[in-house]
């Protein structure tokens, strides 16, 4: 029976998955195999400990970033006449003398960009699930709430900040509904949105053509929507939140003044 050693200073799934892939190919007839996974594999220790329990004739794949536990495991291999496979020396060399740059030699960098990845997606399944106020469940659990009247672009940005790994909440103000009283249990994490009577009247008529509704109601009427703007801006006052006008405002450009704010309260990293 042959026996694979994965030696890996991350948690090993890419260089198990390779193994497979490579192995499957030999699944038929009398051919046994065995893989055994080593994870987080960082020291000189750890690597006699492999190499004391795999036997001449053995295999050890390796991805390995540290050149030199690398070189110590070909070493020990040669020694025992294990055959070692190194995944990772090969093609970190050739890719830093392409790019003309070292390559970082951390271990389980993959693994952190996977953590991020998933924190990010998180962050995406909050600004959906408490959009539009929907829910005020998520307030303590929010990083930032947004405020504003519709067409203020709470749910853009809300989006554009969770793709940073941020979690947004956004509530709209609605003349006539009052706002859940936990909103001033969390006033350090509130953000208030405005813009001009004319931009928003501009916005709600071109939302309204793409729902193909009738132009002409209150919700296009800048008498209203100025009297909606005077109470949105009451409101954050009264909540002591920063106001930002996102009039000719890009989404990003707001996202960084929402971020550069929160920073300097301590809440956003």
């Amino acid at each position: 029976m042959l026996t694979v050693h994965i030696i890996s200073d991350s948690i090993g799934n890419t260089a198990k998955d390779v193994v497979d892939a490579a192995l499957v190919q030999f699944s038929y007839g009398d051919v046994k195999y065995k893989v055994l996974k080593n994870s987080n594999v960082c020291t000189v220790e750890k690597v006699d400990c492999i190499i004391s329990n795999a036997k001449e004739g053995d295999v050890i794949v390796q991805t390995l970033v540290d050149a030199t536990l690398s070189e110590y495991i070909k070493k020990k291999g040669l020694e025992k006449n294990i055959k070692v496979i190194d995944l990772l020396s090969e093609m970190l060399s050739a890719f830093e003398d392409k790019l003309g740059v070292k390559a970082k030699g951390n271990p389980g960098l993959n693994r952190k960009m996977g953590v991020e990845y998933f924190k990010r997606v998180d962050a995406l399944e909050f600004a959906v699930k408490y959009d539009d106020g929907k829910d005020i469940n998520g307030l303590r659990e929010a990083d930032i709430v947004i405020l504003g009247v519709s067409r203020t672009s709470k749910t853009p940005l809300s989006l554009y900040l969770a793709n940073r790994n941020i979690k947004v909440m956004n509530i709209p103000i609605v003349q006539g509904l009052v706002l859940p009283e936990q909103l001033y249990e969390v006033k350090r994490k509130i953000i208030g949105l405005t813009n001009s009577v004319e931009q928003l009247n501009k916005l709600r008529e071109e939302r309204l053509k793409t729902l193909g509704v009738d132009e002409n109601t209150d919700y296009t009427d800048e008498i209203q929507i100025f009297e909606e703007l005077e109470y949105a801006i009451e409101v954050m006052e009264k909540l002591g939140c920063p106001i930002i006008d996102v009039e000719n405002k890009a989404i990003e450009e707001t996202a960084e003044l929402i971020i550069a704010i929160m920073r300097e309260r301590g809440l956003v990293i």
